[in-house]
């Protein structure tokens, strides 16, 4: 197994940005785990220390950039829960911000080149909850809010709780646009 970058108590988001994530996108490549051909992420980062970075995948390669650019999926987010997904503390997990591949589950970024909308994500766990927005397509609608506890969530993208069940026994609430959420419910397959 390729070895992954330590996240220490004193990460930054450039860190972060132009040097582990390059790296963790490196390893599960090595691992044999399925990573995007071509796909562009833009983070802003709310809040002190936060800023904007630009992510492309392009021929399987990943670079990095700070700054502001037009991508298949923004991501915002507080700097307080960037660092806690990125430490992997107070229940968030570094899946809540760029999604792990698993092996066998096929890439979905062609698909998710084809959505047009924005998912809120509200988590609840002790204290503040946990909030992001992702969006796709550069488009603010349709627009739904999903509402979870934190671990159930984060459970849900490496896998270990189905999202479906999830949804009809009441451990997640989804608000707006439900056709919407059902496109992304698809991506992960």
């Amino acid at each position: 197994m390729a070895e992954q970058a330590d996240m220490s108590g004193d990460v930054t988001p450039e860190q972060f940005f132009e040097q582990l994530l390059p790296a963790g996108f490196e390893a599960q490549k090595a691992d044999g785990i399925g990573v995007p051909e071509n796909f562009t992420m833009q983070y802003e980062i709310s809040g002190d220390g936060g800023g904007s970075w630009h992510v492309t995948i392009e021929g399987g390669q990943m670079s990095t950039e700070k700054g502001t650019k037009e991508a298949n999926m923004l991501i915002r987010i507080s700097r307080v829960d960037w660092y806690d997904a990125v430490l992997s503390q107070n229940g968030a997990d570094i899946s809540l911000l760029l999604p792990q591949g698993r092996p066998g589950r096929p890439d979905s970024s062609p698909r998710a080149k084809l959505l047009k909308g924005t998912m809120a994500l509200e988590l609840s766990r002790d204290g503040d909850p946990f909030q992001m927005e992702v969006s796709f397509g550069g488009a603010d609608t349709p627009r739904t809010v999903m509402k979870a506890k934190i671990e159930d969530y984060v459970a849900i993208g490496q896998g270990k709780l189905n999202g479906q069940e999830a949804f009809m026994t009441g451990r997640v609430r989804v608000e707006g646009d439900m056709a919407f959420m059902m496109q992304i419910a698809a991506l992960t397959g």
